[in-house]
């Protein structure tokens, strides 16, 4: 009874084009961008080094079917792959919060409005003294 499940499970699954190939390797990309949630530690990991790997298997791919693939194969792995390499790129700019930098916008956030901070008066020095010697 085993063997026959077995094949109508087979049957069952789509069937494994280029196209769909290309969409399962970006989606895991653009997963891997956006960050997953780990569930045991409940933290979003970001593998931007899992992204770069996908990335250059989609252009060695894109190298070595050059000639092969039909217009629509060949769009579709220009343009997803363009997407996930600007993707890639974004990630990369991003500046990355740390506990430091949190530190500090938290506390220029906080600071009173009737009371310049130390910063805001050296700026304001220049501007004053021009005043008075005009």
């Amino acid at each position: 009874m085993a063997e026959p499940t077995t094949q109508e499970d087979a049957q069952q699954l789509p069937r494994i084009d280029f196209i769909s190939y290309l969409n399962n390797l970006v989606a895991t990309g653009q997963l891997y961008l956006e960050g997953i949630r780990d569930p045991e530690t409940d933290e979003v990991v970001v593998n931007l080094g899992l992204v770069k790997g996908i990335i250059d298997t989609i252009e060695m791919l894109e190298e070595k079917t050059q000639g092969n693939l039909t217009a629509p194969e060949a769009n579709f792995l220009a343009n997803t792959l363009y997407e996930l390499r600007m993707g890639y790129v974004r990630a990369i700019s991003r500046p990355e919060v740390t506990p430091e930098t949190e530190t500090q916008e938290e506390a220029s956030a906080e600071e009173p409005e009737g009371e310049p901070s130390d910063n805001a008066a050296e700026a304001e020095a220049p501007t004053n003294e021009a005043e008075n010697g005009s």
